[in-house]
């Protein structure tokens, strides 16, 4: 029994050091990647992360570029490149589409980041820390901290072995109550938008009957009771025999008449024989 309990604990001990010696990161080194030491230095990759923060999205934002104009004030300028010695021109897309992305995700954040003018904003928003390491894919992560008047945020840019950006955006550092709060706020807009479907459809559904019938004419009283009169008497024609004695026959008749005449009882009427008239009874009334 001790020689299990110790087997056991031996290979828990095991699995505990496999899944900490798979978790471990190691910052700020390119060390045993496809990524040259020389070149990504902690250096290198800080004055870039403070290229794309302060000389890219802030002088862009001052001036005038937005997400919607984007393309049309930096589409030549960051993706057009022009070989020195040939003079022949090139377009790199996707250099520009990853800045592209990752200004529209900084300039989203830009209100909750928090500065106090679009003047002083230079100097209000600042990068106060880097850090890279590479994940489990071998792809180069650096995490730049952003830090503005009302809350931080995170500059994460993936980066290729050509020192070229392959993706990037910015997540903004809120607190646990912020986060509760909008949480609470997209729950409510979610239920609210489905319980307004729902009712649009039940008015909809409620609407069928009404569409349905606004075609068709409602008969009065006294066209129901005209036809079911003509119905009688025409049932009667197609028969020879005198019906004078079938009293659930002249019961019928009787309260088609009474309804017709507008009376509240058949009292006052009697059915004394029944034979066939012309058919065009109606006419000769």
């Amino acid at each position: 029994m001790k020689h299990k309990i110790l087997a056991l604990g031996v290979m828990i001990s095991c699995l505990l050091g496999l899944t900490a010696c798979g978790s471990t990161v190691n910052y700020n080194t390119v060390e045993g990647s496809r990524y040259h030491t020389k070149l990504f230095t902690s250096q290198q990759i800080t004055d870039y992360v403070n290229v794309v923060e302060d000389d890219i999205f802030e002088n862009l934002y001052m001036n005038g570029v937005t997400p919607d104009n984007f393309e049309e004030n930096v589409y030549f300028d960051m993706a057009m490149i022009v070989n020195p010695q040939t003079g022949e021109l090139t377009f790199n897309d996707d250099y520009y589409n990853v800045n592209k992305s990752g200004y529209d995700s900084w300039y989203k954040a830009l209100n909750d980041i928090g500065y106090n003018s679009p003047e002083t904003l230079p100097n209000d928003i600042k990068v106060i820390d880097v850090q890279y390491y590479i994940n489990k894919e071998g792809v180069l992560v650096i995490d730049g901290t952003i830090q503005g008047t009302k809350h931080s945020a995170l500059l994460q840019i993936y980066m290729g072995n050509n020192f070229e950006p392959t993706d990037m955006g910015v997540t903004v550092n809120k607190t646990t109550g912020e986060k509760l709060q909008n949480a609470g706020l997209n729950t409510l807009l979610g239920m609210g938008m489905a319980f307004t479907i729902l009712i649009i459809i039940s008015l909809i559904i409620s609407l069928f009957p009404i569409i349905n019938g606004a075609g068709k004419k409602k008969e009065s009283d006294k066209e129901i009771t005209e036809k079911s009169i003509e119905n009688t008497i025409t049932q009667i024609a197609d028969k020879e025999e005198d019906l004078s004695n079938d009293e659930e026959l002249v019961a019928v008749i009787a309260a088609a008449i009474a309804a017709y005449e507008g009376s509240a009882s058949v009292e006052g009427f009697q059915v004394r024989s029944i034979r066939r008239v012309n058919s065009n009874w109606k006419k000769n009334r």
